[in-house]
């Protein structure tokens, strides 16, 4: 549990490469529990924004603040999960390798890991002992999604999370995270699925072009424009 409600603070954020602006002077706030969806095209700035506040990249100004530090702070790495569009585990480890060594980082009782290690393997349908290398893309998706739940974090950062599940998995995901919330973790989501956007997320922002053109309650918006989808198109479709 956290000591301050606040899970991460982003104030006036800009992001830039070279001479191109990626994000101009975003704020977002991300508060214990709740579950916020980051929304918009191809380029709009989601995944820039993510890198910040892991402390993957440099800002060219405004502030960050994740769990109570400076974003990067690598004393916080343990309290949080991540899963991005793009991942390659280590393919000459075997999937029970691969959480174990993940979850040393997160759980220091070797019981306590082996069983959450055994757990996630099961939940995601994957063979313990066979070789990363020898997984189709959507085992690989499933592990790497798996090493972000590793530990309870209290910050849960996915990025397009149901690419290559097939909608079983997607549903048990879906509950998976809901449950995460209600037990008062905290998700950062990015997603082009905006049907289970509007089904996970209490909030949601809508990001064109590095600038948010909305922050508000998933309900407020659906009740606005009848849903998320409709939302999303009215909100950037014509800009």
């Amino acid at each position: 549990m956290l000591n301050n409600s606040i899970v991460f603070d982003i104030k006036d954020l800009r992001i830039a490469y070279g001479l191109i602006k990626a994000v101009d002077n975003l704020s977002l706030r991300l508060e214990q529990g709740q579950s916020l969806a980051l929304l918009g095209l191809n380029g709009a700035g989601k995944t820039s924004t993510i890198r910040v506040l892991l402390g993957m990249m440099k800002a060219k100004g405004g502030e960050t603040s994740v769990l109570g530090e400076p974003a990067g702070n690598v004393s916080k790495f343990a309290e949080i999960g991540y899963a991005p569009e793009e991942a390659t585990p280590p393919e000459f480890l075997t999937g029970d390798e691969y959480l174990d060594f993940i979850g040393g980082f997160k759980i220091k009782d070797r019981a306590a890991r082996k069983k959450e290690v055994s757990d996630l393997l099961s939940f995601f349908e994957l063979d313990p002992h066979k070789a990363i290398r020898a997984y189709s893309k959507g085992m690989r998706r499933r592990v790497v999604l798996a090493q972000a739940l590793i530990g309870n974090p209290a910050l849960l950062i996915l990025d397009e999370p149901f690419n290559g599940l097939d909608p079983i998995l997607i549903k048990k995901l879906r509950e998976r995270l809901e449950d995460y919330c209600k037990k008062g973790g905290s998700l950062l989501l990015s997603s082009h699925i905006l049907a289970e956007v509007e089904k996970i997320c209490d909030h949601i922002a809508v990001i064109h072009k590095g600038v948010v053109k909305r922050f508000t309650k998933t309900s407020e918006l659906v009740q606005e424009f009848g849903n998320v989808e409709e939302a999303f198109t009215k909100l950037v479709g014509d800009n």
